[in-house]
């Protein structure tokens, strides 16, 4: 039989379906396509490149259309299956119905990781895919969730391909959020939903934050003020303060002030998404200093260290924090999303499905009649490959309870690779600012990065005319070398960042300096009995933490895992099984680079 983990986890998608689809009143979806492969297949130029065989986010978004594409069920006009199950053999996916909330992470994803990677793969799929999201929005539900994801993915893909008709698609669901709330100073489109016990989720805040991130995109894409004005109500209702209420704190700290609250991690990241979108549009410096105190209040959850958080979602959400609190100078969290990034974000990627088929090969029978039934079982492992494990409890070991991809999850994990992506290298009037020292291809310049086993990274310039590069917060500024050409360089230092001044194009920069290697000791405190974790500050006497929680050693290169210990022992997943990037020279690999002259506002 299905274990209760997964049964509550399906309990859980089918109370997303029926409180959170529902379609714009109006809305008539075109009876023809309007999503042809010229218009989902973003334009750029292919070229082949010997690099740094490390990690490569277009090559992980690669692999990320392909299952995003495979994992959906041409039965039922491609809509997603909600959960793959690995835990039984064979694996299957379970349906637990239509998932429209869910749906439109999906549909952005595509179109996020196609840019990244100019993968053409199954062009066909997520067209008829993105036909059958826009007719399953039913009009009469109760909240606005299908539509705000819908609104993103389709906003992507405007600024991509601008069509009159998508445009008239995403105002029609701009305006089925006035038509199905309550508005007064403060807008609602529920204010008491059902909290689910087992994993704590805060509703109102995760609906709410949603919606208003895409009215605020709306805005800013047509300058319409009615959706900036109907976000900010939505913005004072989910700033009432018994939304945001600790479950301990010193008794003199006005945890209120500060963005700490007690509930589902991920509803609250959804929430504070939604704030520092409204925050930069409007200037609202407190708002800014509000978001950055919730997202310093989740770094005390799990192991932030790597980016374990309970469950992918919140990883994938963190991510998208620490990257636009940093771009928008509300703090300097690079280093958080480079740790994120190179741990657990991308550990919990399926990239090769060898290792999960010698875990499935061990685990017991699957009975065709357990509850919820498993609708396929057909080519599970291999239509998976490019999506995400759920699980960001488990440092060490995903065990079989936790061996779940979740739609969900993955598609906020596709979408943070995506953001990740954006911030390695960002221009602007003549300046390229390198953030993140990852592989990266763009029209301004090319990033080689040798790390963890160098510290090197090399910079071909296209046509940036100046070109600042950020070291991270591990490595010692005294012990850095710049050379430009076969030249020693000495540029100017802006703290972290190193700034070339009057680069031409063909220019070739390096950058080198000593890895450093650490050993860290961190405490892990929290449940994690069971499954994945959504709910890691849930409070009340659900749940007691034991007394000597478990503490493990990490050993770093730089910010990337290579070992931990103690390890879990029995069936399951391992993790982090880097032995080979103990090596002191990085493999070298060839590959085809893709590069995009469009750019996507998030």
């Amino acid at each position: 039989m299905i274990s209760q983990n997964k049964r509550s986890l399906c309990l859980s998608s089918v109370f997303l379906v029926v409180c959170c689809s529902q379609t714009v009143v109006g809305l008539d979806p075109p009876t023809e396509s309007i999503f042809g492969p010229e218009r989902i297949m973003p334009s750029g130029e292919y070229y082949t490149a010997t690099v740094p065989d490390t990690l490569d986010l277009a090559e992980r978004a690669r692999l990320s259309v392909r299952g995003l594409t495979e994992f959906l069920n041409p039965e039922a006009d491609y809509a997603h299956y909600v959960h793959a199950c690995f835990d039984a053999n064979p694996p299957y996916m379970i349906w637990c119905g239509n998932g429209t909330a869910n749906w439109g992470k999906i549909a952005e994803s595509l179109i996020m990781t196609r840019l990244m990677s100019g993968s053409d793969e199954n062009l066909d799929i997520q067209q008829q895919m993105l036909d059958g999201l826009i007719h399953a929005i039913d009009p009469g539900r109760k909240t606005p969730t299908a539509m705000s994801r819908a609104m993103l993915a389709l906003m992507a893909l405007q600024q991509q391909s601008p069509s009159a008709q998508v445009e008239k698609l995403i105002d029609l669901m701009a305006r089925g959020h006035r038509e199905v709330g309550q508005f007064q100073d403060a807008a609602v489109f529920y204010t008491d939903p059902p909290t689910q016990k087992q994993f704590g989720y805060v509703w109102q805040l995760f609906v709410h934050g949603s919606a208003i991130r895409s009215l605020a995109r709306w805005h800013e894409m047509t300058g319409d003020r009615q959706w900036l004005e109907l976000a900010q109500k939505l913005v004072n209702f989910i700033r009432q303060p018994r939304f945001w209420r600790a479950e301990a704190q010193p008794k003199a700290v006005a945890g209120v002030n500060r963005a700490h609250f007690m509930g589902h991690l991920h509803s609250y990241t959804q929430a504070l998404m939604g704030l520092i979108w409204h925050a930069e549009l409007t200037n609202d410096m407190r708002l800014k200093l509000f978001v950055r105190d919730g997202y310093e209040y989740i770094k005390n959850f799990g192991l932030a260290r790597i980016g374990l958080f309970g469950e992918m979602c919140a990883t994938g959400d963190m991510t998208y924090l620490a990257l636009k609190l940093s771009g928008l100078g509300v703090g300097d969290y690079w280093d958080d999303a480079d740790m994120y990034v190179r741990n657990t974000l991308t550990e919990l990627q399926i990239v090769d499905a060898g290792p999960l088929r010698q875990v499935v090969e061990s685990m017991p029978p699957l009975d065709p009649n357990q509850d919820p039934k498993p609708e396929t079982t057909e080519r599970v492992l291999e239509r998976n490959v490019g999506a995400f494990i759920s699980d960001a409890t488990h440092p060490t070991l995903v065990p079989p309870v936790a061996l779940i991809r979740a739609i969900c999850c993955t598609g906020n994990c596709t979408v943070a690779l995506f953001f990740a992506w954006d911030s390695i290298v960002q221009f602007e009037d003549g300046t390229a600012s390198v953030n993140l020292l990852l592989n990266r291809a763009s029209p301004w310049l090319d990033i080689d990065s040798y790390l963890p086993y160098e510290g090197k990274v090399v910079i071909r310039n296209k046509s940036a005319e100046r070109i600042a590069v950020r070291l991270p917060l591990w490595v010692d500024e005294t012990k850095v070398a710049c050379h430009v050409g076969e030249e020693s360089a000495r540029p100017i230092r802006l703290g972290r960042y190193l700034l070339f001044e009057g680069t031409a194009p063909g220019q070739v920069l390096t950058v080198e300096f000593p890895v450093a290697e650490s050993e860290e000791s961190y405490v892990l405190k929290w449940r994690r009995v069971g499954g994945w974790c959504e709910y890691s500050n849930r409070g009340g006497g659900q749940w007691t933490p034991p007394e000597d929680p478990d503490r493990y050693t990490c050993h770093f290169r730089g910010n990337t895992l290579i070992d931990i210990h103690p390890r879990t022992e029995g069936p399951g997943l391992p993790l982090y099984q880097r032995e080979t990037m103990r090596r002191d020279a990085a493999p070298m690999t060839s590959v085809t680079r893709f590069v995009s002259p469009t750019t996507l506002k998030w």
